[in-house]
């Protein structure tokens, strides 16, 4: 299972679909789970552009094929202590998504591997 991050989707959504990070993935791993934490979820619905209904669809349609992970006691823990236990910063956000894929045992894909670097157990695309 790979889990992508919130960046994924947005980029995906940018492009309307066209070259997006998240088909060059689908065609790399065509026979692939892919999946979303419920926290990007949140993020995606904080963008304005979901305020219109054909930008609202679009989402709803991209996200449809993906499974999503909950977030749960386990995963809200590993995310504490690995805001704990990073030598800098790092977002709530970032941390419950990190915590979701090693929880869930998955691999993981984003745009922005700076965010995530150090972060133990994370096993990035």
């Amino acid at each position: 299972m790979v889990v992508l991050d919130t960046n994924i989707i947005i980029e995906h959504l940018r492009r309307h679909g066209k070259n997006s990070p998240l088909l060059s993935l689908g065609k790399k791993f065509p026979n692939e789970l892919f999946a979303l934490s419920i926290i990007s979820i949140q993020e995606l619905f904080e963008g304005k552009s979901t305020r219109e209904r054909q930008e609202e669809e679009f989402l709803l349609a991209t996200l449809g094929p993906l499974k999503v992970l909950p977030y749960t006691f386990e995963i809200a823990q590993k995310a504490g202590e690995i805001a704990r236990d990073l030598d800098r910063r790092v977002d709530l956000a970032d941390a419950a998504i990190a915590s979701t894929v090693i929880i869930n045992g998955a691999r993981f894909f984003t745009l922005n591997k700076k965010d995530f670097a150090g972060i133990k157990d994370l096993e990035l695309l």
